[in-house]
């Protein structure tokens, strides 16, 4: 089995050890009581191979780091028998070194000091456990849990040496045991934290780890093996550094900190051995200890910080890449609702699309007329239990008193997520017994609802189960799922409000088509009054009275106005229907402009007509007539006292009408509405009518095969050309007779 293996089942038994360390049970806990026992015996048995004799003390005291870190990995019910453990093992080792009773005790309780400080201090602002996850967790260690930490500790051992022990200096023991504690955790509580931390499978690496090992190992061995003096020598331990980086970059914290404590272990047995650059570089023990200790400090902390950001790094990639696979299913979901105003047929593909991406099902209810909810939309990962979600449906559908998520939801209007579907939650939710065994049918570990709202309503609700074991939602997977209901409320929301506005047309137009025709059978009867009362008074050779005069002229005004509202009704409904026929255009131009001779005059408006002597089309003569005289009433009302130019030939194969005035112009922002229904160029307290005479215009174009656009400048006068294709709209035979 290769190494990279082992130390990845090490780090399995480790996190599981430590799971049933502080599950809270009372033979667990004294399960933890031995093993930390044994483990502080031993490695500080390990410590002590670290001594650069004649001092007596440590370059690195290893049972602090691992104190240190089990104190950070268990709840703080556990911390008063961790601190007895700890008491009586280092009781126990300064007792076997043959010190004074006294002193034991002195030391023991300064050896609790230690991770007591420290993980306080690490843990003061959280009640969970100490974990690495920033950068700033490394300074926090290194700062709080050994440099801060360590000085309680330091203190105590330090003035008991002094009174028991007799030494001659408090603050140069008071250092080094400060120092060696410090080293301690800085050595070992990483590698305790990093490797009881659960971590992904780095599959396809174990050659790679192996190698590293190899080399770390025999390079290591190398700088700090030597026992002749080399030219190099004290650039060497610089060698190192890239491989611990190597580490570190490829293999995360765990790397980092397994490369680092065998770096670290190499340097300080080898330079208390005499051997190497620190032990030749150096005259003097407490020299080589100081350089020991500054490489590993600088070592360990470059290291692990170049760790922390590769984690860093690593999980900012990741969540650029989850925030850009979510925004692509946002932007799948908003294509899918938007392929269609028709929501009830696109929330079945919105369904497939969820259990594509974030669900094992998905099932959509909206609430519809009467407050009866409808499923319009279900699916699941696996087709074959689609008739699961049918069943449900039949059976439990969400209603107003139901225990159901989605009838809580829609009650609350509040999104629902249950990260851990247990029995209790599925009792709490479900309406009976069946219901509860449909849905763990469906295997069921982990749900969420979340209202489709808009403006305030609560339209419908979208569920979402995952079955996947170990895949459970999170907050983010409800956020996604909040935005996405969002989307889908709007998309219901604007089918409605288009459906309600189609609606308020057909109504209106069905209130024009009706006023129209009301309004248009005594227009005619009054047409025809006026005529008689002319006919009756033309035989006697008196001028007709100026009102009579007047009350026909504005006879002719409201039967255009209800001839236009007419055209509107049967162009809107499909019913305006062409005769064709050979058109002489010129000659119908001017037909129609010796009609508005009196008009012109009225109004102040010379009149210049640049026509050919012919030309023919097949074209609706009635409608291409209604098109001309639409367009000169339009000049003479906006160009009143400013000549108007009518040009009548041909252009690129097509018959032209040009119709211009020099009036008032039409405004930028206006010139894309102005053949719409109802739009007009000016306000209609200056100007009368209906804004109907250019949409019609444009309809009948449209409908002979035209076009039509327009020019125009504010205050300079406005240019509408009409082009027509000689041969008339197309399929133009089979209208012809029409009306």
């Amino acid at each position: 089995m290769g190494t990279f293996s082992l130390v990845q089942k090490s780090g399995v038994v480790a996190v599981g050890l430590r799971r049933r360390l502080v599950s809270g049970k009372p033979a667990r806990t004294f399960l933890g009581c031995v093993v930390l026992f044994l483990a502080f015996l031993g490695l500080s048995e390990a410590s002590y191979l670290f001594v650069f004799p004649p001092a007596s003390n440590a370059v690195f005291w290893l049972p602090s780091g691992l104190t240190m870190a089990w104190f950070l990995r268990t709840t703080k019910a556990h911390w008063p028998a961790w601190l007895l453990v700890v008491f009586l093992a280092e009781v126990l080792v300064v007792l076997q070194h043959g010190q004074p009773p006294a002193l034991a005790m002195a030391w023991g309780a300064a050896g609790g000091l230690l991770p007591f400080t420290g993980a306080s201090l690490l843990r003061r602002r959280t009640r969970a456990g100490f974990v690495f996850r920033r950068p700033w967790d490394v300074a926090r260690l290194v700062w709080l849990g050994a440099a801060v930490g360590a000085i309680p500790g330091t203190l105590v051992a330090a003035a008991a040496s002094v009174v028991w022990l007799g030494d001659p200096s408090f603050w140069h023991v008071a250092i080094g045991w400060w120092s060696s504690d410090a080293l301690g955790v800085l050595l070992l509580c990483p590698l305790f934290l990093t490797w009881t931390e659960p971590a992904p499978p780095r599959s396809g690496r174990a050659v790679e780890a192996l190698s590293l090992l190899v080399i770390l190992t025999g390079g290591a061995w190398w700088v700090f093996g030597s026992v002749r003096p080399r030219e190099i020598e004290s650039a060497l331990p610089a060698l190192l550094f890239p491989l611990t980086a190597w580490a570190a970059i490829r293999f995360g914290p765990r790397g980092a900190t397994a490369a680092t404590v065998l770096v670290d272990f190499m340097a300080a047995l080898h330079t208390s051995r005499g051997r190497g650059p620190f032990a030749m570089g150096s005259t003097s023990v407490a020299a080589r200890v100081l350089t020991v200790q500054t490489y590993v400090s600088v070592l360990n902390g470059l290291v692990l910080l170049l760790a922390m950001v590769v984690v860093e790094e690593q999980k900012a990639r990741a969540a650029a890449e989850r925030a850009e696979q979510r925004m692509k299913f946002l932007a799948m979901a908003s294509e899918i609702l938007s392929e269609s105003l028709d929501f009830t047929t696109r929330f079945a593909a919105l369904a497939r699309l969820c259990v594509q991406s974030m669900a094992d099902w998905c099932v959509i209810d909206v609430v519809g007329e009467g407050g009866v909810v409808q499923r319009l939309g279900g699916a699941h990962r696996e087709p074959g239990s689609e008739a699961l979600l049918r069943q449900l449906e039949e059976q439990y559908a969400p209603d107003a008193t139901s225990p159901h998520p989605a009838a809580e939801v829609l009650r609350t209007g509040k999104p629902m997520l249950l990260p851990l579907l247990t029995d209790e939650l599925l009792q709490a939710h479900a309406v009976d017994a069946e219901h509860a065994r449909l849905i763990r049918a469906l295997g069921t570990c982990s749900a969420m609802a979340v209202p489709l709202s808009v403006r305030g309503q609560t339209l419908g609700v979208l569920s979402l189960g995952c079955a996947a074991p170990g895949r459970h939602y999170s907050p983010a997977d409800l956020e996604l799922a909040t935005e996405l209901a969002r989307r889908a409320a709007i998309s219901i929301d604007n089918a409605r409000l288009y459906r309600d506005a189609q609606g308020a047309i057909r109504l209106r137009d069905e209130i024009l088509s009706i006023a129209s025709h009301e309004l248009n059978t005594p227009m005619t009867s009054l047409k025809l009054d006026v005529q008689t009362l002319k006919r009756v008074a033309a035989p006697s050779g008196e001028p007709l009275p100026p009102s009579l005069t007047r009350v026909e002229r504005q006879i002719q005004k409201l039967a255009r106005l209800i001839e236009e509202l007419l055209d509107v009704t049967r162009i809107t409904t499909g019913r305006m229907h062409l005769q064709i026929e050979d058109v002489d255009l010129p000659a119908l131009v001017r037909d129609v402009t010796e009609r508005f001779t009196e008009d012109f005059s009225r109004a102040a408006c010379s009149l210049t007509l640049h026509a050919e002597p012919s030309l023919v089309g097949r074209w609706d003569h009635l409608r291409l007539e209604q098109v001309v005289t639409n367009l000169i009433s339009n000049g003479i009302k906006f160009g009143s006292g400013r000549p108007i130019e009518i040009w009548v030939g041909q252009a690129d194969g097509a018959a032209r009408l040009t119709v211009r005035d020099h009036g008032i112009g039409i405004p930028p922002d206006r010139l894309p509405y102005i053949f719409e229904r109802f739009e007009r160029a000016v306000s209609s307290r200056a100007y009368a009518g209906l804004g109907l005479g250019l949409y019609i215009v444009r309809s009948i174009v449209e409908a002979l095969g035209g076009s039509i656009r327009v020019e125009s400048t504010v205050g300079s006068g406005t240019m509408f050309t009409v082009d027509l294709p000689p041969a008339g709209p197309p399929h133009a035979a089979g209208k012809e007779g029409e009306r």
